[in-house]
């Protein structure tokens, strides 16, 4: 019997060590919460101001889930949804497959939606996710080659017209002005009116997310395997080279840019533009870094894995995930990390106390930075 019972104790342990959800004790950073699962690949998802996480579903669902997992509401378009933004007022902003951007009430119901393109929208899907102005304003980009400026009240401010697809999420200075890339291989900035200010030529689609740094310095990736660091007149400041697409960047508050890129490396630039450091993965990065108020970096990665990473590059803990890590994670107030995966889970997973410093969904903001791609590349 006693020999029994020490098996029995041995296979419990060598199952704790495995599992994601009981390695060391309850709270210890690096493991999981709770599970939030769709059966369908999820958006990065977006925090409101009461802790609700919101996350949208290729199962034509978008979810508002309580802070302690469970099911608060859905709300269903038919079509794949992407990822969303929050408004001041708890009002949340999500577009979808149709090219329609809904503004949802913070009980589920529905305010008002406003179609992007007229004559049916049959295509490929617009990637882009709104951000909202200081006034209300909503910006967002559509596949049909129009970002758009929509009035709180779902009707159309104005549109500007690009060469191609905009995929890019936009961020918005502190003078108002908007600023998006293009699949044109142009990064654009605009003006609140809806006229262009100036626009930056690269070697590649511009699908980044740009981040503005405190001295207005614009930061954004391309396909031609570039950051580029763009002055607010819109001239060249410097660029890094990647062994890849450079996808959306994170600024810290020592100045220090961090970008993950489709080489499978997270980078750390300093702000003159040379490298701090490099952190491999085992995968393709399209997730935005999210920085908590320790200074750890968390990025997911294409090998089904959300890293935690020290301001000096080491590895502080990775947690392992059923399918790939497209989602940008989210910082809780609580210090609670939120991220999705390929395979349709939405993670909760113990961070560090004290919550964000900064990440690419804060919880109501109106300079929203992320990829806002559900699925595949």
């Amino acid at each position: 019997m006693k020999k029994l019972f020490l098996f029995l104790f041995l296979i419990s342990l060598i199952f704790v060590r495995c599992g994601n959800t009981t390695t060391g004790p309850e709270g210890e950073e690096g493991t999981e919460k709770w599970v939030f699962s769709t059966g369908r690949s999820l958006s990065s998802p977006a925090i409101g101001s009461d802790g609700t996480i919101y996350v949208g579903s290729s199962n034509n669902n978008f979810y508002a889930i309580n802070s302690d997992g469970t099911q608060k509401w859905e709300f269903s378009t038919g079509l794949l949804i992407y990822a969303p933004a929050v408004g001041t007022d708890g009002t949340i902003y999500v577009g979808d497959r149709d090219d329609t951007l809904y503004a949802i009430n913070p009980n589920g119901t529905l305010k008002w939606k406003f179609l992007r393109e007229t004559g049916g929208y049959i295509g490929g899907p617009s990637r882009s996710s709104p951000a909202v102005g200081s006034d209300g304003t909503i910006y967002v980009g559509s596949y049909r080659y129009n970002f758009y400026a929509i009035n709180s009240n779902g009707t159309e401010k104005w549109k500007f017209t690009t060469g191609s697809a905009v995929w890019s999420s936009p961020a918005i200075g502190s003078d108002g002005t908007i600023y998006v890339g293009s699949c044109d291989e142009n990064f654009y900035a605009i003006n609140p009116d809806g006229t262009e200010k100036w626009s930056f030529s690269t070697g590649g689609n511009v699908e980044s997310s740009p981040a503005i740094g405190s001295d207005g310095t614009i930061y954004v990736g391309s396909d031609d395997n570039n950051l580029y660091a763009i002055n607010p007149g819109g001239t060249e400041k410097w660029r890094f080279p990647a062994g890849d697409d450079i996808r959306s960047p994170t600024i810290g508050g020592d100045g220090t840019i961090y970008v993950g890129s489709e080489d499978s490396s997270l980078y750390a630039i300093n702000p003159d533009g040379t490298q701090k450091w490099k952190f491999p993965t085992g995968g393709y990065i399209f997730s935005t870094p999210a920085i908590g108020s320790d200074g750890t970096i968390y990025i997911g990665s294409y090998d089904s894995t959300l890293y935690a990473i020290n301001p000096d590059g080491t590895q502080k803990w990775a947690f392992s995930t059923e399918d790939r890590v497209h989602s940008s994670p989210a910082i809780g107030t609580d210090g609670t990390i939120y991220v999705a995966c390929l395979g349709g889970n939405l993670y909760a997973i113990n961070g560090s106390s004290g919550g964000l410093a900064n990440t690419p969904w804060p919880m109501f903001h109106h300079d929203l930075r992320h990829s806002g791609r559900v699925g595949g590349p």
